[in-house]
């Protein structure tokens, strides 16, 4: 009797053990191959994402440096809002903050914003007009999942 219960307890655990490594696994491999679409940049991610839309070697000829020069610029005005925040940091740390200074840093950090949304827009907009219709619906709902997903970027109405 004793050693059933032995056997009954070792077959319940290895089905625990089998039943974490497959959902582990399966999640490992599920995100793996799935776009991402979250922010900053990568030639992986670039590589992936063009692969989704099914890009045309034309458009593809198009995109790339299209996309390099975006990048580019959206990668300094990211290092700008960066040096923006370190003095922000620095200055409501440091000992007799001056109100004014304070207000013109968070000044230059909302226009450092307002250039990375437009800069976002005006790209999304020359992206749009190499796609085809297909392509286009694609990539608008690329876009539709990634901002769905609180990861720096906006939330849809109603979550969070």
């Amino acid at each position: 009797m004793r050693n059933r219960w032995i056997v009954m307890f070792l077959v319940l655990s290895l089905a625990i053990n089998v039943s974490v490594l497959a959902a582990v696994g399966y999640n490992f491999y599920r995100n793996r191959h799935q776009p991402s679409t979250t922010a900053g940049y990568s030639h992986d991610r670039e590589h992936h994402f063009y692969e989704v839309l099914g890009l045309t070697p034309g458009q593809l000829e198009k995109m790339t440096p299209m996309a390099a020069s975006f990048h580019d610029r959206l990668e300094s005005l990211y290092s700008d809002m960066g040096e923006e925040k370190d003095a922000l940091i620095n200055l409501l740390g440091g000992e007799g903050e001056s109100p004014t200074r304070i207000e013109a840093l968070r000044k230059e950090m909302a226009a450092i914003q307002d250039d990375i949304q437009k800069a976002v827009i005006a790209h999304v907009l020359d992206v749009k007009e190499i796609l085809d219709p297909s392509q286009r619906e694609r990539f608008f709902d690329l876009i539709d999942r990634s901002m769905a997903q609180d990861n720096g970027m906006l939330v849809k109405a109603g979550e969070k």
